[in-house]
């Protein structure tokens, strides 16, 4: 499925904490929408899932607004950081809800799901730790099958090992029925590798749009003696410079093509560095 958004605004009294996005989102794919604390991920996510209302805007998902249409809300499914059940109900219960919740719901898948991460069903979920209850979250939106599975941080109280559970069962879940994935999270190298697409929001705007791929290839470290690095980034976008002792480092946004110059060294940037890196300079744009 593909979403299109088109001048999406959100206004809690006098602040944007979403300010005129526009952008299209293809599936199948497993995209990660990345940001800081405040950077509108979840909201444009709660939008996008019909649970709150835009102040301007649209948003659309194959032509079809999210809004006012039940149908399509049911091909949506998303996982939050808490909140996604109520405390007094078993976790067979959950697993009943969801067969009407969810037109694709896959029974069998969610019961191997089960056994996976140890849920038993007649636990509580005011009962269960935070790590189980995000369990219980992974379960439904793995187990939803809805062609849009929304996950947004959704593994809090997991430890490394659930974690990494989660994002081997994701890759093997979408291999087995392809799907718009988005992974909203702050853990962002640790999931890097499960992305197509990548997002970047700040302050509630779009500022990054790319694959993973063209990220991993186009953007780079060239350090080296000053001359020699001004020399190689001449006339390409520069992210950041530094200096270390009397290294000097830029990040560039490069095609990649230019050989490097003898004494130069080239090292890779991850993304959370990217992330990082990207934020500072929106900050730094806004205070000149």
């Amino acid at each position: 499925m593909n979403i299109k958004v088109a001048n999406l605004t959100k206004r809690y009294r006098n602040h944007n904490v979403l300010d005129g996005l526009s952008f299209e989102m293809k599936g199948p794919a497993i995209v990660g929408l990345l940001g800081h604390n405040g950077a509108g991920k979840t909201s444009f996510l709660n939008i996008l899932s019909g649970l709150v209302a835009p102040s301007e805007g649209s948003i659309s998902v194959d032509g079809q607004s999210v809004f006012d249409h039940g149908e399509l809300m049911k091909n949506i499914c998303i996982i939050g950081e808490t909140g996604n059940f109520p405390p007094h109900v078993t976790v067979a219960q959950v697993m009943k809800l969801n067969q009407y919740f969810y037109p694709n719901w896959n029974n069998e898948l969610a019961e191997d799901l089960l056994v996976q991460f140890s849920l038993k069903k007649k636990m509580k979920v005011k009962t269960m730790s935070k790590g189980m209850v995000s369990a219980l979250g992974i379960i439904t939106g793995i187990a939803s099958e809805a062609p849009i599975t929304i996950f947004d941080e959704p593994y809090i109280g997991m430890d490394a090992a659930g974690r990494q559970l989660f994002y081997n069962l994701l890759i093997e879940e979408f291999s087995n029925n392809p799907r718009l994935i988005i992974l909203s999270t702050h853990l962002v190298d640790e999931a890097s590798d499960l992305f197509e697409d990548v997002y970047i929001m700040h302050e509630g705007k779009l500022i990054l749009q790319q694959s993973y791929e063209e990220l991993q290839s186009r953007v780079f470290k060239v350090k080296g003696k000053l001359e020699d690095v001004e020399q190689y980034i001449a006339g390409q976008p520069v992210i950041h410079r530094s200096q270390f002792m009397k290294e000097h480092i830029a990040v560039i946004m490069s095609d990649g093509n230019e050989q490097l110059h003898s004494g130069l060294k080239r090292e890779a940037v991850k993304l959370q560095e990217l992330l990082i890196l990207l934020s500072k300079n929106q900050r730094r744009e806004q205070i000149q």
